[in-house]
């Protein structure tokens, strides 16, 4: 195992039970939010109307108190919690700083306002500009990062990043501090120049929009104190000459050169367990202001569970950029508790990781730290009783009732009751035409070497409603898949885009896909060729041996076993070996034979999916026809418990940005909320039990085109080392299904009537007398022209020899790696007149630019 010394720091606990005057008035029973400004000389309750404003040379302590799943904010109202087992408080304390010195100093007085609450809680070290995901949702409009002393009234800088936008001022104003991924403001006296980056995401550039107009205006509400140029990266030059020549005096566009986009080629990481242990005294001479060095035993890697943790041990949880955490046992004791967060931290600085870090007691455990375990029991009481509700309804689940209750559709992850219509093809490599579809699709029958297309429609409150299901057998060559993936999006397509998408994989078949089938489905070894070679009838086999498993018809499924299966654990498909009932099929004879420990539910369900006259067998009263059938199957009758009811995760909604190379990267929202959703965005609802990705109606193209590689991405991300045939379904907006929405409280259709798009923003904005010009694809936010969408680089750099080429230049198209303005500079017209030429006149023109 790998050991890790963790070196020794300054003490950062005050040995006096003396509590600072600030902290005295703090509500201990009462949920509440409340933000210190941390110095030296003393601790400073902040106004509500400073809240979200940061400076760089100062420390700040954020605390907040409410009720679990339920957001916590400035606005919160204050309410009494008693806590008696089922209701309990969520208390979070953020100790902020950009300074080691000054992050010393606060979580000392973190300590201290821990000391007054005396209760269990989770401490967390923030860092500037990369503050956690829960740190950044209590301010709804982001939060500002100030450089202090900056009062000379000379233009200002700031980058607008993130989903919670976090603005950062930058100095010195430079085009060094600029780059083609980004957005940012200069703020003059005179005018503000929204500068909006090539390769910027869409939603930075509505918040880039948002503030620039705040700081225009004036005092009166509605009024332009000043006036905003809208300057595009690569487009300064079609700026209004008065709004150029006012850049060019700060920023002298000759000198123009901008970073680009950053390439991310580190591979995903799975999380890593370290335990802490403190290395034995070698001298009875200590010192009180040091702490003995921690010492870190690596003990596995991802996947992690629960029962990894141990309740007389300290562990720490290293999940690279969702951070590191320490988790102290609730038999560790107070001196083993007292060091967590120094050794998390210890292990930050050593894996030079520089996101957030934190520490919490055993049965505080926030949401973000419990899932980077597989199979983490939440335990919520609120949740429990929706959870059991759902899985035991067996009525009112047709689509008007579930569409009503979508909280239940969602629990139960079912948008209707499976009565609607069925069509379903078999994938082949063979035959004339890739898609076969089969006569009677009701009965069920899959392979393990097939891929399917399900095309599933019912009737929904809102219209009709489609579902495109792929299912991939879990033998299945991956020539097959790929074919079937293909002739998936040519059906989504010829369907003009409506149908809700699913990837669906054998064994891990969501609950709608399983109650469409009434609870019969059955997975066969092999093809349907081996028993019908025309493969549109379902013919099973006519000597076979099915374990089945589920009480419900949205959890039954059947599968084939054999000799193979068994020795091989999970099998080809990652099936899970449970279930205490079996159907044998022996010609036209079919028996139900269940153990003795299953229940009433799971021999219902076997016998349904019998599916014709059979004989029920338990298990200690065989007759010797069933034995005589069996033959030397016997063994195969393996009876396993039954799984105890499973209390899931809350869901998680992340914000999903589009980086350079085809690159995504996600970014949490800890409020899953439909306020959080915007037309221009591309969010990933994880469910843990299935993906859900939803695509805003102005979503970008490549997030449209390729919402499954969207998906797979965020699996291979994820530090819990997710499993990669995860269900992933994709939902546009306008068009959500109620197990979709019924994850968000409150959900209205109505939410984005009146919404404005970028464009209509920078209309409004230049609707005030603001800058006209620029390129209109460009202000329509996320640009698809093929010009824009390449890396910018200068013309001494293009023109210089191959060998010294940036290597994702293509050297016979060096002309779309020039900015705008350096395009028409060098050819005197634009990109669009260039392409209209013949090819010969092209290579002319770029032979004598010295481009070819």
């Amino acid at each position: 195992m790998h050991i890790l010394e963790i070196g020794a720091e300054q003490d950062e606990e005050v040995t006096g039970r003396a509590h600072e005057a600030a902290f005295r008035t703090v509500p201990k029973d009462y949920t509440t939010f409340l933000i210190w400004r941390i110095t030296e000389s003393g601790t400073e309750l902040l106004p509500r109307s400073h809240y979200g404003t940061f400076y760089d040379t100062d420390a700040y302590l954020v605390y907040s108190c409410s009720l679990p799943g339920q957001p916590a904010e400035p606005d919160i109202i204050r309410r009494e919690i008693r806590e008696n087992g089922t209701e309990y408080a969520e208390r979070h304390v953020h100790a902020w700083a950009s300074e080691t010195q000054a992050g010393t100093l606060v979580l000392r007085r973190a300590s201290q306002l821990l000391a007054h609450l005396a209760a269990p809680l989770v401490l967390h070290r923030e860092t500037a500009t990369k503050e956690s995901p829960r740190m950044l949702s209590y301010f709804r409009d982001g939060i500002r990062i100030l450089r202090s002393g900056c009062l000379n009234g000379g233009p200002r800088l700031y980058r607008v990043q993130g989903h919670r936008p976090v603005m950062l001022q930058l100095e010195p104003v430079t085009w060094a501090q600029l780059a083609s991924d980004g957005v940012f403001v200069l703020d003059t006296t005179n005018l503000i120049v929204l500068w909006l980056g090539r390769a910027a995401n869409l939603i930075e550039k509505i918040f880039g929009a948002k503030i620039a107009y705040r700081m225009a205006r004036g005092v009166e509400k509605g009024m332009m104190a000043r006036r905003i140029a809208i300057a595009h990266d690569g487009y300064e030059q079609t700026l209004p000459v008065a709004d150029r020549e006012f850049l060019n005096n700060i920023l002298e566009l000759r000198s123009r050169t901008i970073r680009p986009s950053p390439v991310v080629s580190e591979a995903p990481r799975p999380a890593r367990l370290f335990k802490v242990t403190q290395p034995p005294r070698v001298s009875p001479v200590t010192v009180p202001s040091q702490r003995a060095a921690a010492r870190l035993e690596e003990i596995k890697r991802a996947p992690l569970y629960r029962q990894d943790l141990k309740d007389d041990g300290v562990y720490i949880v290293e999940a690279g950029s969702r951070g590191v955490w320490a988790w102290v046992g609730a038999q560790a004791g107070s001196a083993a508790g007292r060091g967590a967060l120094a050794a998390a931290r210890g292990l930050a600085r050593a894996k030079r990781l520089s996101g957030p870090v934190a520490t919490m007691l055993s049965g505080r455990e926030p949401l973000e730290f419990a899932a980077l375990f597989h199979r983490w029991s939440w335990a919520d009481s609120r949740r429990d009783i929706r959870v059991r509700a759902a899985r035991s309804a067996t009525t009112k689940l047709d689509a008007v009732s579930l569409a009503s209750n979508s909280w239940l559709a969602a629990e139960a992850q079912l948008p209707d009751d499976g009565s609607g219509s069925l069509r379903m093809w078999r994938i082949r490599c063979e035959g004339e035409g890739p898609m076969q579809e089969l006569e009677r699709p009701q009965h069920a029958a899959f392979y393990d070497q097939d891929c399917y297309i399900i095309l599933y429609t019912y009737h929904a409150p809102i219209g009709d409603q489609t579902m495109l299901y792929y299912w991939m057998g879990g033998s299945s060559p991956n020539e097959l898949r790929n074919l079937g993936a293909k002739e998936a999006k040519d059906l989504y397509t010829k369907l003009g885009r409506l149908p809700i998408q699913a990837w669906v994989y054998q064994g891990k078949e969501p609950a709608h896909f399983l109650q469409i089938f009434k609870g019969r489905m059955i997975t066969y070894k092999g093809t349907a060729t081996d028993y019908d070679p025309s493969g549109r009838r379902v013919v099973p086999p006519p000597r076979t041996l099915i374990r089945v498993s589920g009480q419900y018809a949205r959890e039954a499924r059947g599968v084939e076993v054999s000799d193979e299966i068994v020795s091989g654990g999970a099998g080809p498909a990652g099936v899970a070996k449970r279930g205490s009932c079996y159907v044998m099929r022996e010609g036209t004879r079919v028996w139900v034979w269940c153990a003795a420990t299953a229940t009433g539910d799971e021999r219902e369900v076997a016998k349904n999916m019998a599916a014709a006259d059979h004989t029920l067998i338990m298990q200690g009263k065989e007759k010797a026809d069933f034995w005589n059938a069996l033959g030397d199957r016997r063994h195969l009758l393996v009876v396993s418990p039954l799984q105890e009811v499973e209390r899931p995760l809350p869901p998680r909604l992340f914000y999903v940005s589009l980086g350079a190379n085809g690159h995504y990267s996600f970014e949490e929202i800890i409020s899953v909320s439909q306020y959080e959703l915007a037309p221009e965005m591309a969010g990933v609802l994880d469910a843990h039990a299935a993906l859900f990705v939803w695509l805003g109606a102005h979503c970008a193209h490549r997030a449209r085109e390729d919402a499954r590689q969207l998906a797979l991405s965020y699996l291979a991300q994820d530090p819990a080392a997710r499993d990669a045939e995860t269900p992933i379904i994709v939902v546009h907006q306008g068009r959500e299904p109620p197990h979709f929405t019924g994850f968000f409280p409150h959900w209205k259709n109505s939410m984005w009537k009146g919404h404005k798009t970028f464009s209509a923003i920078v209309s409004a904005l230049e609707g005030k007398a603001i800058v006209r010009g620029g390129n209109s694809k460009l202000q329509s936010g996320n640009s698809e022209n093929r010009f824009d969408q390449h890396e910018k680089y200068p013309l001494s750099v293009l023109r210089g020899p191959k060998e010294h080429l940036p290597q994702d230049v293509d050297p016979l198209t060096k002309e779309l790696y020039l900015t705008h303005d350096d395009f028409v500079s060098t050819f005197n017209m634009t990109y669009n007149d260039f392409r209209s030429l013949t090819a010969w006149k092209q290579r002319e023109l770029k032979k004598s630019a010295g481009l070819f």
